[in-house]
């Protein structure tokens, strides 16, 4: 076990902190109340010619994936998709939801 339970307890409630977030700014989005925010600010990369709320959903996606790797204490959160590279509980702490190193983001 790579985390220990106070360490996962602390980057659940970030990842489900930010599928908060997500998930009513997908709503507002959807019901008209809310001009799309710019999603690269968020941290969210959209494909060339993707709608908002499709680069949210996605998103809320990949939010959940992190969590089940997470919550099956799997070995493979925390570390780069692309690479495998620990991320490190700095990093995480600030962003729980990474899913790659600093090389492979961009």
């Amino acid at each position: 076990m790579r985390f220990d339970l106070t360490t996962r307890q602390r980057l659940r409630r970030g990842l489900m902190k930010r599928g908060s977030v997500l998930a009513t700014l997908l709503s507002e989005v959807l019901a008209g109340k809310a001009r799309a925010p710019s999603l690269g600010a968020m941290g969210i990369m959209a494909r060339p010619g993707m709608k908002p709320e499709e680069a949210l959903r996605k998103a809320l996606d990949e939010l959940e994936t992190r969590r089940k790797l997470l919550d099956a204490e799997d070995d493979r959160f925390g570390r780069c998709d692309v690479c495998a590279t620990d991320l490190g509980e700095a990093a995480l702490g600030e962003m729980p939801w990474a899913d790659r190193c600093q090389a492979h983001a961009g």
